[in-house]
């Protein structure tokens, strides 16, 4: 009997980065969702509105490159362009 060869493993699913610009309330500078993925299902969204002041910037790059870098999907709704902030087209 032929030994049949082990499953292959799944290729971890590549996040996505979704970015619109658009209207939001003035006091803010991004809304952006996290959807986190477990077994490749989403299993849970999160939501931060990033208010506009001094430490925005970093704030927004710090909560958008920790979830990339953890495999989430992420959508950022804001009024600036993605080269205002640093966002690599």
């Amino acid at each position: 009997m032929a030994k049949s060869e082990p499953p292959q493993p799944k290729r971890p699913r590549k996040p996505i980065l979704g970015y619109t610009v658009g209207d939001i309330p003035y006091e803010l500078m991004a809304v952006v969702r996290i959807e986190w993925y477990r077994k490749g299902v989403a299993y849970e969204v999160e939501e931060y509105q990033i208010e506009e002041c001094p430490d925005a910037r970093a704030q927004f790059h710090y909560i958008v490159g920790t979830a990339l870098k953890q495999g989430a999907d992420v959508a950022v709704l804001t009024q600036y362009e993605p080269a205002a902030l640093g966002v690599e087209e």
